[in-house]
């Protein structure tokens, strides 16, 4: 280790020293090896080179983790936005899937159920003492209890159980325990057709209201209706003077000649504001059908009676389609004994009082089974009700075995609104008035589409000039001939 300068230069000493001891000695401590410097003993350049290094690694660290929060919510977007365009492309799909209808009758279209406060897709309602259930059981497995049923707008607790169901789907039938999610068409993406949404007053409010006509009595009769215990409602039956509802409820008529034609209106009471435009803007003639699905159906008879309007209830019949096209927890199913499916019949029928019959609602599987439907069309006969066949009479056999029972009944002839645009509409409109001159009478079904009311209020007042007449469904009951 070299010494500094300073201390190289001695004094000399008293005695004389000479300077050649002094030049020996620099010189041996030239000769001598440096010293590493020991630990710690870091220079200025150390220190700054370690600062540098730990700010390259924070910021490779900071641009990873930005990295990584950038993958994240650019993964989050991809998956949020993808599904609206799958969404995009089904409903297209389906669009296009519908206009090319197996039967080239064109698009389709139903009302989309508006889903009630509370209510739960269920097909059985819980027993006594037991909680509602949160979904239907599967077959062969005990069903899960889930929560407690909920409470309308009134605050009344939906109606007990009117039944034990055997079968596949054990339990008690709940009138109203069920939510119906496809009625007579599927989601778009499922190429169903076209769903219409629930109409809003304003797209109605511009059509003339019917002048006004007298009501028809208030219902029930206490002559027809049967106390059943475990039912939320009389069940109709036939009067110990022989009456019976599909003849004391009917719209009165004196027409019994000529041509005569007659408007089923069905799906009713699923859109408050379509419902209220079919009842108030239609001719008092046009028969209401109500969805056994709709809530307030008490009112809908009240306000359909009121306006003149005899009223039916909706039937609901296993669809071969099934479960793309779901008829619902009351409907009569081939899984289902003869027994099984009587009970759910008579759940369905204590919903409300004040109908004149049924009308059946999709059944393109059920209404093919003569061993299932004659037990089901005897009980209607029994309690004295009338039958309109919806479907197709070339697939079902429903209006030969109700003919076979002795069952008062009618079938339709035709759709109008099966493709809900006004010409589509028109074209159907003049296909009936051929059909009702070919035939003296005939029966179409209609739904309650703006569209709809619409072109029949405009049609109707056209009937008198074409010497037809509107008359109500019940005064057509077995006019038909048979096919």
């Amino acid at each position: 280790m070299k010494l500094p300068k300073f201390l190289k230069r001695k004094k000399k000493s008293k005695d004389g020293e000479d300077e050649d001891e002094e030049e020996e000695a620099e010189a041996a401590a030239e000769d001598e090896p440096e010293e590493e410097p020991e630990e710690g003993e870091e220079g200025e350049e150390g220190e700054g080179g370690g600062k540098l290094d730990r700010r390259k690694r924070l910021i490779l660290i900071a641009a990873g983790a930005g990295v990584l929060l950038l993958g994240v919510l650019g993964g989050a977007g991809w998956w949020l936005f993808k599904g609206d365009a799958g969404a995009n492309k089904a409903a297209a799909l389906g669009q296009a899937a519908a206009g090319r209808d197996a039967a080239g009758k064109g698009p389709r279209a139903s009302l989309a159920m508006p889903p009630a406060p509370g209510s739960l897709n269920t097909l059985v309602a819980p027993t006594p003492g037991q909680a509602r259930l949160a979904a239907p059981a599967a077959p062969g497995q005990a069903a899960q209890p889930g929560v407690q049923p909920a409470s309308g707008p009134s605050g009344a607790k939906f109606a007990s159980k009117a039944g034990e169901v055997a079968g596949a789907f054990t339990g008690s039938v709940d009138p109203l325990g069920g939510s119906l999610n496809a009625m007579g068409s599927t989601a778009a993406g499922q190429a169903g057709g076209i769903i219409v949404p629930a109409v809003t007053s304003s797209t109605v409010n511009r059509l003339p209201d019917q002048p006004p006509t007298d009501p028809l009595p208030a219902t029930p009769d206490a002559r027809l209706v049967e106390e059943k215990k475990g039912s939320p409602a009389p069940l109709p039956r036939i009067g110990k003077d022989g009456a019976m509802a599909w003849q004391v409820y009917a719209r009165p008529n004196k027409v019994e000649e000529g041509a005569r034609v007659a408007i089923v209106m069905v799906e009713v009471g699923l859109s408050r504001a379509a419902t209220m435009a079919a009842i108030t803007k239609l001719p008092p003639e046009i028969t209401m059908v109500l969805d056994p699905y709709a809530k307030d159906l008490s009112d809908w008879v009240v306000r359909s009676r009121l306006a003149g309007h005899e009223v039916m209830i909706g039937l609901p019949m296993e669809s071969e389609r099934f479960p793309i096209q779901d008829a619902g927890p009351f409907a009569m199913d081939t899984a289902l004994s003869a027994e099984d499916n009587v009970k759910r019949l008579e759940a369905l029928l204590s919903q409300v009082s004040g109908y004149t019959g049924v009308a059946t609602m999709m059944g393109t599987r059920f209404g093919t089974s003569e061993a299932l439907l004659t037990p089901v069309l005897e009980a209607l006969k029994g309690r004295g009700l009338m039958l309109v066949t919806t479907g197709p009479r070339g697939i079902v056999a429903t209006p030969k075995i109700a003919a076979k029972v002795g069952l008062p009944r009618a079938a339709s002839d035709l759709v109008i609104d099966e493709d809900p645009s006004r010409l589509a509409i028109e074209t159907k409109l003049n296909q009936l008035e051929e059909l009702v001159r070919q035939r003296q009478v005939a029966v179409a079904v209609a739904h309650p589409y703006p569209a709809t009311v619409e072109r029949l209020i405009n049609w109707t007042t056209t009937l008198k000039f074409k010497k037809i007449t509107l008359v109500p469904v019940s005064a057509l009951a077995n006019k038909q001939k048979a096919e």
